[in-house]
């Protein structure tokens, strides 16, 4: 009886677990269904098209499963598969102003645009948990006070968005081969929070913005790009919260008398600021990295950028740029309607315009180093009161007559000496190239030294192509040290300008001879020797057994770690 007991209770108790993880298991199927039909990619849809469709008065609400087109009652489009080659995905082309829809739950593909809406003024459209695809996504150029939250957007380039845009949780991927836009907001009253943009090298760009908020956003492989027309325009925005690659952005609008430590930064944009230096910054794989606007004596100090542009500066004034390294495929360092602007001792490698100024009064330039460049080294247009010296420039000239170590137009009063101009492409053309410029000096008369220009035959005068200027005085070895200036600069790196380039008290040719390294003031010839027989003496072996150890260590035949030193 008892062994019966017990095969019931089992029993009972085995039926129960499997009533309960039936139950389960239904419970969780209709969860999972319940959750599904919530999603824009439930097979139950309403409307699934291989061609584009062109929504207007005569038939929108056809295409709607709810509503009248009022305020408080919108037409909701609902459940659209489109996946088509047409340009258009969904067109609202003709639907009257006053009349409100919500377009949403929808997958969406076009070869153009996803959705194109037309012609809205008051809010009338809202996009809803809706995946698009195309090489435009979403827009208009009159498409104002639009409402996107939720959806998945894919696209090339972004659309131009203006006036009273709501977007708010969105995921944007930028699709493209590289560096397109991610986001393009203008003018009025824009609300841009609580989105994750992944790009390629990509820009969130925000162009002359007022009244409007960009706040708690997540940027992947992508960045920022600010433009501001007065610092009245940037007082009504609020840029906050946002995060480049799980760095913060460092946004400074208005500061004064400040000292910024910029290294857990990923981007900086600095607005309306006096007196201020900016330290460290470390931007890497990004669209840009450190722009300056509307300010008044800013130094940046120490930077490390890497990506498509470096530094931007735009209508400022008193700006210091030194010692820092930049490498980047676009600008290196841009300058536009600048006032008194000096670049020191900064490395810049691999962009296709390493410094480039537009409209810029009283430039220094000292000792920067420019290396590889692609397209144009120094490109000067309409600047004036120039001083260039102890500058290094390397240009890859592939197509001659385009590509310039240093292009000017429309410069007056300058002062250029001192600086090598490389070729390292085709180098039997000019490194340097310029046109319609007055009071131009390419040489010191006191000095006697002008610059070296890898074209020179390394005789008489050199005449400058555009202007035909003269340089009286050009040279090949400034320094007397027996290396060319292309072997100084592109094979030891050593310093064209100076004789001994790290002060050890043998010139770079003897180092180069010996064998030791002509940048290192630790590692010089005789010093292995000297060590050597200091070391014998030491352990009591004498001159002699002290001569024998330096020659089994110049043989290799025993090595000391401690004078190999670098």
């Amino acid at each position: 009886m008892t062994s019966k007991k017990k095969l019931n209770l089992t029993l009972k108790i085995g039926l129960t677990c499997l009533l309960i993880i039936a139950f389960s298991f239904q419970f969780a199927n209709n969860g999972g269904k319940a959750i599904q039909n919530e999603n824009f990619q439930s097979p139950e849809i309403n409307a699934y098209s291989t061609s584009g469709i062109v929504i207007n008065d005569s038939n929108i609400a056809t295409y709607s499963s709810s509503g009248t087109g009022a305020i408080n009652d919108p037409y909701i489009i609902d459940k659209l598969y489109i996946n088509t080659t047409d340009s258009l995905g969904v067109d609202f082309n003709g639907v009257s102003a006053g009349i409100f829809y919500e377009l949403r739950d929808s997958h969406l593909i076009g070869s153009t645009y996803g959705v194109y809406i037309h012609d809205i003024t008051n809010g009338e459209a809202t996009v809803v948990n809706c995946t698009i695809e195309a090489a435009l996504a979403i827009g208009g150029a009159n498409a104002k006070y639009l409402t996107i939250k939720d959806c998945t957007l894919k696209f090339t380039q972004a659309p131009n968005f203006r006036y009273g845009l709501t977007f708010q949780n969105n995921d944007v991927y930028y699709v493209g081969s590289w560096s397109g836009s991610v986001m393009n907001i203008e003018q009025d009253s824009n609300i841009v929070e609580n989105n994750n943009f992944y790009g390629n090298y990509s820009y969130f760009s925000a162009s002359s913005i007022t009244n409007s908020s960009v706040r708690y956003n997540n940027l992947y492989n992508a960045g920022f790009w600010f433009y501001t027309e007065s610092a009245e325009y940037a007082a009504t925005n609020t840029i906050s919260t946002n995060y480049i690659n799980g760095k913060s952005f460092g946004y400074y609008f208005n500061r004064n008398n400040e000292i910024i430590n910029a290294e857990n930064h990923a981007q900086v944009y600095i607005v309306n600021s006096t007196n201020t230096i900016i330290e460290n910054a470390q931007s890497d794989h990004l669209n840009l990295g450190i722009q300056i606007h509307l300010c008044t004596d800013i130094t940046v100090r120490g930077a490390h950028i890497s990506g498509d542009d470096g530094i931007d500066i735009r209508n400022s004034k008193g700006i210091t740029i030194e010692n820092s390294n930049l490498e980047t495929f676009d600008d290196g360092i841009q300058l536009d309607t600048v006032e008194d602007v000096t670049l020191l001792n900064n490395f810049v490698r691999g962009a296709e315009y390493g410094i480039d100024c537009e409209l810029v009064d009283g430039l220094k330039l000292y000792n920067n180093t420019l290396l590889n460049i692609g397209e144009f080294g120094v490109y000067l247009i309409d600047c004036y009161n120039v001083e260039m010296k102890f500058n290094i420039i390397t240009i890859d000239v592939k197509n001659p007559g385009s590509e310039f170590a240093m292009y000017f137009w429309s410069m007056e009063n300058a002062t250029i000496y001192y600086n090598v101009f490389l070729n390292i492409g085709n180098n039997s053309e000019s490194a340097v190239f310029g046109e319609g410029s007055t009071n131009i000096m390419w040489y010191d008369e006191t000095l006697e030294v002008g610059n070296h220009y890898s074209d020179w035959n390394g005789t008489g005068t050199y005449t400058i192509p555009g202007d035909l200027e003269i340089d009286l005085y050009p040279w090949i070895d400034i320094d007397g040290d027996n290396l060319t200036e292309f072997n100084e600069v592109m094979v030891y790196r050593t310093s064209p300008f100076e004789k001994d380039s790290d002060g050890d008290s043998f010139d770079d040719y003897t180092e180069i001879q010996e064998g030791t390294d002509p940048l290192d003031p630790k590692d010089y010839p005789g010093r292995g020797r000297v060590l050597a027989i200091v070391l014998g003496l030491l352990f009591g072996l004498g001159i002699p057994a002290g001569i024998g150890v330096f020659y089994l260590s110049r043989k290799g035949i025993i090595k000391f770690p401690f004078l190999q030193e670098k």
